[in-house]
């Protein structure tokens, strides 16, 4: 009867997600782990389109703004607009993909900063003559 109940918590403690710090062995995070529900990947989707129109704005504002004929006052109206959108895209995406999303990108940031022992060596303080 107890090794049946234990048998259950281990399945639903593995089911949590990877594990960090002293509570076990450190997994590595992926994007595979994050989108694991069809309404999880529209929202990556929606994710990875917020990026473009978030830093893609003023090409895309400038593009639309000069097919179309506008001002520049009506062209950096657009922009803004482009930009808005984004923001808005990326929070409310953010919202539904909560924190396992934060991680994740924390993780990745984490290791473009992360230094070796030569790292180290080479960033030390000046030894004076």
């Amino acid at each position: 009867m107890k090794e049946g109940k234990l048998q259950q918590q281990g399945k639903s403690m593995e089911s949590e997600g990877p594990k960090t710090g002293s509570e076990g062995p450190k997994t590595e995070r992926s994007i595979r782990d994050l989108v694991n529900t069809p309404f999880k990947k529209a929202m990556f989707a929606v994710q990875i389109l917020s990026y473009i129109l978030i830093v893609g704005s003023p090409v895309i504002g400038g593009a639309i703004g000069g097919i179309l004929g506008l001002k520049a006052s009506r062209v950096g109206g657009l922009i803004l607009a482009i930009f808005i959108a984004g923001e808005v895209l990326f929070y409310g995406s953010l919202i539904f993909l909560g924190k396992e999303l934060v991680l994740l990108i924390r993780d990745k940031v984490k290791k473009w900063f992360k230094r070796g022992k030569k790292g180290e060596d080479r960033d030390a303080a000046p030894q004076g003559k």
